[in-house]
């Protein structure tokens, strides 16, 4: 019996005679796997690439500044390929069954919601006194903008192709939406809890709350309308908005770059998310809460069932 249960939950077959309880485990399985292993195999990639520039990654000798950042957000085009990889070979799912349909415009509607909530959340932030607005860079460097919005959408899409694409397309075969929404917000919220973890508790719980938000509002654009690209496209451009336009913190990261907009940060509140960012805000849990909420009225109760 040991050996049948170890067998049904190995990551390494496309079985799903079994109960939803093990299926969600053999799927978080599968999903830590290809995390692990796209780790691994980013990292060798990475330190090939930096020897063969001369580097010693190995012995502490590294690029730094801007390089060494988009160096990290490059490589998360492992992380996709690994992810199609595993989806291929043991699942025996397609691109489009990954979400990447012919109707790829829906990645613009996607940024566009992304540049329009932050706003939203950002002039409210203003509005309350807790950030304000010091005018625009006069130093604006086209280049550097170009290269950091193709390493968010790289990065963008290779989150949204792990957790909606593959964990949540695999979990909705046989479990329901609240659940396949409940498991792939967690395994997409964990990567994210490090840098959460070392705010104060009060914007760790309300930075997780907000996570959890987002990854509905992402699941079920996605489930509405059958396609992925319109998770790539607000997933990317959030970050790109907040870190390169806005030269806002990025999930705890600060920004490298004062921004095409100049955001001065006041004393720290939980109305701007102090240190962690507007992510770790409360206006942003409320105006992800108001587009949750828009987005299960507009579903109606539908759910597309082919492909994500």
């Amino acid at each position: 019996m040991k050996k049948s249960i170890i067998c049904r939950l190995s990551p390494f077959n496309n079985s799903t005679d079994m109960s939803a309880v093990q299926y969600v485990i053999k799927k978080l399985i599968a999903f830590m796997l290809v995390y692990f292993l796209s780790g691994v195999i980013g990292e060798a990639v990475i330190i090939g690439i930096l020897y063969g520039m001369g580097y010693d990654p190995l012995n502490g000798v590294m690029p730094t500044g801007q390089f060494a950042e988009l160096l990290f957000y490059y490589g998360f085009i492992i992380y996709s390929l690994v992810t199609f990889a595993y989806c291929r070979f043991i699942e025996k799912r397609n691109i489009k069954s990954l979400g990447f349909t012919k109707n790829a415009a829906g990645y613009f509607a996607g940024a566009l919601v992304a540049v329009i909530a932050l706003f939203i959340i950002t002039g409210i932030c203003c509005f309350s006194g807790s950030i304000e607005v010091l005018g625009f860079s006069k130093n604006i460097e086209i280049k550097s903008l170009v290269l950091w919005a193709l390493a968010f959408m790289i990065q963008g899409a290779a989150e949204e192709i792990m957790c909606r694409g593959f964990l949540l397309g695999s979990l909705m075969k046989k479990t329901s939406v609240p659940a396949a929404v409940i498991v792939s917000s967690t395994a997409f919220a964990l990567p994210h809890l490090p840098s959460l973890m070392e705010s104060e508790p009060l914007y760790a719980i309300v930075g997780i709350i907000n996570l959890y938000l987002v990854s509905a509002v992402l699941s079920l654009l996605v489930l509405r309308r059958g396609d992925l690209w319109i998770a790539c496209g607000l997933h990317s451009a959030w970050n790109f908005v907040l870190y390169c336009v806005m030269g806002l913190s990025l999930s705890g990261s600060e920004s490298t770059s004062e921004g095409v907009i100049l955001f001065g940060v006041k004393e720290e509140s939980i109305l701007n998310g102090a240190q962690y960012g507007i992510e770790a805000s409360v206006i942003t849990t409320a105006v992800l809460e108001i587009l949750l909420f828009a987005i299960v009225k507009i579903r109606k109760g539908s759910v597309c069932e082919n492909g994500v």
